[in-house]
């Protein structure tokens, strides 16, 4: 049931950013499924971002945070109550600092962009991110990676609104990274992270070697079509694409959502998919790989909304 939000709540965000009343999620995930949210807004700084997250606490508002979507799969009947858009559009600006091998990048910022102006610099250990889509706030939170490294092994510190709409900020230990998880109080917003990284040895090899991740990710992810990337995490010592393949589910469909036939861990919206056949195709292949293998394949991807 759609959450009332009364026209004074309303205008008390109308200061803090960009509001917008049933906003269509499938404009702001990498699916292009997803149906509206009650209320959109999108923070035009920290502080409105706080301010935000305190009154949507005072009157029980249910809140849900989004970053750029890539990793997403919202329901078709959408999200009740508030959500919250940390994108390339919020927190004033897109921000990135760097002073020598320090490097601190707004959650707002595109991971692309983070990329390319470290590389720019001449500045190593973020070579993993490269081709990975969203902001920086969403690769913090799930400490994002791939075989190369994950954001945890060059994460210094990050800042961050808590659930009482206080700006916090925290020193990154090694026992806060998990797998696809970075260990921070419930219900925080992260708003900024600061990256230690190294000087490459040679520059021209550096972005030499981005380009070459580039192209290898262009060969072997189906990134013609609309996806979350990965949908699964990787078991202990397995490897989730190779146990779907083996499981015979490559062009598995329900309706318009599809095992891609590129890379087994991609569900990819090969046209009209809405987030129900989206989400039926993933349960699909948790049972078949479980009844075959005896595994169960957990989701990276993350489904909120109401289906």
């Amino acid at each position: 049931m759609k959450t009332r939000i009364s026209a004074d709540i309303i205008r008390r965000f109308e200061p803090l950013g960009e509001v917008f009343i049933d906003e269509p999620l499938a404009r702001h995930t990498t699916f292009r499924t997803g149906g509206p949210a009650d209320v959109m807004v999108i923070p035009s700084g920290v502080g409105e971002l706080a301010e935000l997250v305190r009154i949507c606490t005072e009157h029980g508002l249910p809140r849900t945070v989004i970053g750029g979507g890539s990793n997403l799969l919202v329901g078709d009947r959408g999200i009740r109550g508030v959500t919250v858009c940390v994108s390339a559009d919020s927190l004033g600006k897109s921000g990135l600092s760097i002073e020598g091998d320090s490097v601190l990048s707004s959650a707002s910022l595109c991971k692309k962009e983070f990329v390319t102006a470290c590389a720019g610099e001449g500045l190593a250990g973020m070579e993993f991110m490269a081709g990975i889509p969203g902001c920086m706030g969403g690769g913090i939170i799930m400490n994002a990676g791939t075989v190369d490294g994950n954001f945890a092994d060059i994460l210094n510190r990050i800042e961050y609104v808590n659930a009482a709409g206080e700006v916090k900020r925290l020193e990154v230990t090694p026992s806060m990274a998990r797998y696809r998880r970075l260990d921070v109080e419930e219900g925080a917003v992260i708003t900024a992270g600061w990256f230690r990284l190294r000087r490459a040895d040679d520059p021209d090899a550096l972005r030499q070697r981005i380009r070459e991740i580039l192209d290898e990710r262009a060969k072997k992810h189906p990134l013609d079509y609309p996806s979350a990337g990965s949908v699964f995490k990787n078991p202990d010592g397995r490897f989730s694409w190779k146990l779907i393949n083996d499981a015979g589910l490559k062009g598995r469909r329900v309706g318009g959502a599809m095992v891609s036939e590129l890379h087994t861990n991609f569900i990819i919206n090969a046209g009209g998919a809405s987030s129900a056949d989206v989400r039926g195709l993933i349960e699909i292949i948790r049972e078949k790989v479980y009844t075959i293998y005896g595994v169960t394949l957990e989701p990276e991807v993350r489904l909120i909304g109401e289906f």
